[in-house]
């Protein structure tokens, strides 16, 4: 066979098994997070949140069309299935290419060939099935392609590297400019590609002296050695000190970074004949950035900036500048071609391909002005545009200042940190991108968030291949070495670093490096060939040396991609798993028809856009968004506009309070609320002294202090004003996510019924009684055999009792919201109702459908569970989870045995347990343990003497029985 057709066979081995698995683990439907965003944005070409992802929404509103599968979900997500799969195909493809390159175009023979494909089969396949890669494979967000296009474009330099002396060879790199254009329509990430690329076209076509590249490039080791020594000592001396001030977390260090900036300046002053020669390593990385920055934010920021500041939002004289500006780059590209400027003629058309693929950003004016159901910030006109593209809504954060935050929590976290260095070190590079580096390469220890690293999963084998794969290529080809290292250092430590992530962030980042991790299984599949490149040097052209060298490979298939496979697939299995539906539709089913229901955050947010939008579940409900409603464009929407043909937000406020609405002082204070006559007969209240009142009355308390002025914010002020203007004629929820301190002071005028809370014009009488029981009955014990897009009580449970379903931190915290029903419910059947055979029922349905042993119960909540089956009479429950209880509460006592003082505490735990059933013996030792914690505790000597004396009696009353017997 020749080498051609073995390198295609296995090149469709590749790309065949990955898309294989990904199919086979894909999401059926919508997921949690950003993905009912973009699905539904997809579906309706909507507008997503800034800076927007027009490319990726006309790629999933293409695959949305076609009718290969019911549900439209899992149609957008085989946009990232395919890309993921394709991603894996060009990283073989680009491993082969580098193997190539070093050996200057040809392998020796077949057999050498085929082991350098397994090679790049080995790398390619350890990105297929490595943690982050996997899960943003098998989901509809945009990682799974900009990591598409981070490959494509890579292998399209390596292929214009070997054909860079063809007459047509700008061809490639004009493509180049086009995809990294379109990329900026999925997610920046891709652009930073753009430095290896222009590293592998000038040490290609414009360094030719190879000695003085060399000499130079020893140069550039040496300053980066000497910047990386004086980081490591400043390090060192900020970290030693005694504990810091307590502002001394609140103060700007900029030493770290303005002593690297001297240090860089001066070393470069002195060499600077050797920096700035033609033939100079630092060249190609300085024209590297130079085209870095002519993208982003170049071609991204400036120039629409450009535009708008000269025409304003004169649509048709930002169309003129529009033209004007391609003229002007077609003329640029006339010239130089006329004057025959080749590097400059090929530097326009790049300009204006990459242009002309950013100009799917056109859609998202377009569509804004269309009004679609989802239509972030707006931006109708240009200046909204721009503003859209720089992501204003987020607000501005400093590059170079690390902690930056004035949020008392994380000031608090932040005076764990000596300084903004200690801080960068140890949380940002260490935390948030070596730790991601470990999980995929060495293994992950759970799906928890901030879980550490478990060497028993891959035994660090594809991590060790990988370092080996970085110092092989530089043996062989360190000119190309040096470009993949720069890329890596891009895509990992610079994105880390500009991204500037605060402690604590909400869920795990580990797909911002996947790039990175592109670049380190390129090294694993480049440290497999170099093992058996080692292997010839050592021991020549023995006769068994090409059995050892398949068996080698064959060691690796198994230890490394093969493994990987093995270990991740059930926790990236989500072939049927429907928890995000089936939340979202019994979030929405949780409220009556016409409702306005306030939620939290994203999960409780995108995923009902994905319903509503997409499915037609409730489109009569508007979901009003707590963190979009500090937004005045946000505001106007829910006032002014009928998505689906919804009822409008009723609000009180013009549209002109609206655009100057801010934040304002507020000290708590009553606020009091008139209600309509017959709004009591519509909720059932007959109380005559609620009737005759007319109104109700609550505090609203200040959600925000800043010194000793106390504040709301304007999420408080517009919730307030919709609950007013509703009038308790449209019935207003908040989700059970929702914070107390976002409910406005309301909690005493609500009732569940689900997993929301209804506003009522009563006041409860007791905690207790905060359920509608009819209505959350018939969510918890009817559950629907398919759905109903109008409003129909009856939550979906499925696949929570199924073991063979993987649910990871977000899926577990998430159903939660169900036990909590369940428990609101037994709880109100035991304390209001006295019935505790309907509370026993309660929770045994719960059980049911949330089986403690597939969704982990907090240890917290298992106590008050079995503290209610006892109180409801139901005994042998209560003792089989007490003997749960008591297993987890001698666990953490053995872990930190002074975990005392709190009524959480695993002594107290186990105490109740031991007093409920009669275990003095247990107390007495137990109590011992803790008196030696707290020798100088009377409480616990007092204990310890009453336990000993019960379990004497208790021995004493067992052998009388046995002398009687």
């Amino acid at each position: 066979m020749d080498q051609k057709r073995l390198h295609t066979i296995i090149g469709f081995f590749v790309f065949f098994i990955t898309a294989l698995v990904y199919i086979m683990t894909v999401q059926p439907s919508v997921s949690f997070w950003d993905c009912g965003e973009f699905i539904a944005s997809a579906f309706l070409m909507q507008v997503p949140h800034p800076p927007g992802t027009p490319f990726f929404l006309i790629l999933g509103r293409f695959f949305s069309m076609i009718p290969f599968a019911e549900n439209i979900a899992f149609r957008v997500n085989m946009v990232s299935v395919l890309s993921s799969a394709f991603t894996i195909l060009f990283l073989y493809l680009v491993i082969v290419k580098v193997i190539e390159n070093y050996k200057n175009g040809k392998f020796e023979n077949t057999t050498d060939a085929f082991f350098a494909y397994i090679s790049a089969a080995i790398g390619a396949l350890s990105l297929a099935f490595a943690d982050t890669f996997w899960f943003n494979a098998v989901e509809a967000e945009v990682y799974a392609l900009s990591t598409f296009f981070i490959a494509f474009v890579t292998w399209m330099i390596m292929l214009w590297n070997a054909k860079a002396d063809e007459p047509d060879n700008e061809k490639y790199i004009i493509m180049i400019a086009y995809m990294l254009g379109l990329s900026v329509g999925v997610h920046l990430m891709a652009v930073l590609a753009m430095v290896p690329i222009v590293m592998v076209i000038m040490f290609r076509k414009y360094i030719t002296d190879e000695k003085e590249l060399a000499a130079s490039g020893i140069l550039f080791v040496v300053h980066a050695v000497i910047i990386i020594a004086v980081a490591l000592v400043l390090w060192y001396n900020e970290t030693t000190p005694s504990p810091p001030r307590p502002e001394e977390y609140q103060a700007f260090d900029s030493r770290f970074f303005m002593i690297m900036l001297v240090i860089s300046a001066v070393f470069m002053g002195l060499m600077w004949k050797k920096v700035f020669s033609r033939n100079s390593f630092y060249l190609p990385l300085i024209f590297g950035a130079i085209a870095l920055v002519a993208t982003y934010p170049g071609i991204v920021k400036y120039v629409p900036n450009l535009i708008t500041a000269i025409g304003k939002n004169n649509v048709t004289l930002n169309i003129f500048i529009f033209i004007g500006l391609f003229a002007i780059i077609g003329y640029g590209i006339y010239w130089t071609n006329k004057n025959e400027k080749e590097t400059l003629n090929l530097i326009f058309k790049s300009f204006l391909f990459a242009f002309l693929g950013f100009t799917s950003y056109t859609m998202i004016m377009i569509r804004a002005n269309q009004d679609t159901p989802i239509n972030l910030n707006s931006p109708k006109t240009f200046t909204e545009v721009v503003k859209y593209l720089n992501r204003e809504q987020y607000g501005d954060f400093p590059t170079f200042k690390r902690r930056f935050t004035q949020e008392p929590h994380q000031q608090h976290i932040y005076s764990s940190y000596s300084s903004d260095g200690d801080f960068l070190v140890r949380y940002q590079m260490e935390h948030m991108f070596h730790r991601y580096l470990r999980w995929n390469y060495i293994g992950r220890v759970s799906t928890v968030q901030d879980s550490g690293t478990d060497y028993s999963q891959l035994y660090a084998i594809p991590f060790l291949i990988g370092l080996f794969g970085l110092f092989h290529h530089f043996r062989r080809d360190w000119k190309m070495a040096s470009i993949f290292l720069v890329m890596f250092i891009f895509l990992g430590y610079l994105t880390a670093f500009y991204q500037n992530q605060q402690e604590p962030q909400p869920r795990e980042r580990d797909y911002f490096y996947v790039g990175a991790f592109f670049v380190y299984s390129l090294w694993i599949g480049l440290g497999a060939r170099g093992i058996l490149e080692v292997m010839k040097e050592w021991f020549g052209e023995q006769s068994w040396l090409k059995m050892a060298s398949a068996g080698a490979l064959v060691v690796l298939f198994i230890f490394i991609p093969a493994n990987m496979l093995s270990t991740n697939y059930f926790e990236h299995d989500r072939s049927r798993n429907y928890v995000p539906w089936d939340y979202s539709y019994n979030l929405l089913q949780s409220v009556e028809k016409d409702a306005v229901i306030f939620t939290n955050g994203d999960n409780d947010t995108f995923p009902l856009w994905y319903l509503q939008d997409v499915e037609g579940v409730r489109r009569d409900v508007r979901i009003a968004n707590l963190s979009l409603l500090n937004t005045p464009w946000y505001i106007n929407q829910l006032k002014n506009t009928t998505p689906h043909g919804a009822k409008k937000v009723p609000m009180t406020m013009s549209d002109a309070q609206i655009r100057d609405i801010q934040p304002m002082r507020w000290e708590p204070q009553t606020i009091t609320l008139p209600v309509p006559h017959d709004a009591y007969a519509e909720y059932g209240i007959t109380d005559t002294s609620w009737v005759n009142k007319g109104k109700i009355s609550w505090v609203m308390p200040n959600s925000a202090q800043f010194g000793n002025i106390k504040a709301v914010r304007v999420q408080d002020i517009v919730a307030l004003d919709i609950v007013r203007a509703a009038n308790f004629e449209r019935p207003v929820y908040f989700a059970v996510t929702c914070s107390d301190d976002s409910r406005i002071g309301l909690n005493d005028y609500m009732k569940m019924e689900g997993l929301a809370l209804r506003i009522r014009p009563q006041k409860n009488n007791s905690y207790y009684d905060q359920v509608d029981e009819e209505l959350l009955r018939k969510q918890l014990f009817e559950e629907p055999e398919g759905y109903n897009v109008d409003y129909q009580p009856g939550f979906k449970f499925r696949g929570l009792n199924d073991p063979t379903i993987f649910f990871d931190e977000n899926h577990t915290r998430l159903s939660q919201n169900y036990r909590n029903s369940f428990l609101r419910l037994a709880i109100y059947y035991m304390m209001v109702k006295k019935d505790n055979q309907a509370c026993i029922e309660t929770l045994d349905r719960m059980e049911q459908k949330i089986p403690r042993d597939i969704i982990p119960m907090d240890y917290r909540i298992m106590r008050n569970v079995g503290d209610i089956y006892m109180n409801a009479g139901a005994m042998d429950r209560y003792l089989e989870i007490s003997s749960e209880l008591e297993v987890i509460a001698l666990e953490m006592i053995e872990e930190n045995p002074m975990n005392i003082g709190t009524r959480e505490s695993p002594y107290l735990v186990l105490q109740d347990i031991y007093e409920v059933t009669g275990q003095y013996n247990k107390l007495v030792r137990l109590f011992t343990k803790l008196q030696s914690i707290a020798p100088n505790d009377k409480a616990v000597q007092t204990l310890l003497q009453k336990y000993r004396r019960l379990a004497a009696q208790d021995t004493n009353e067992v052998m009388q029985q046995k002398q009687i017997d």
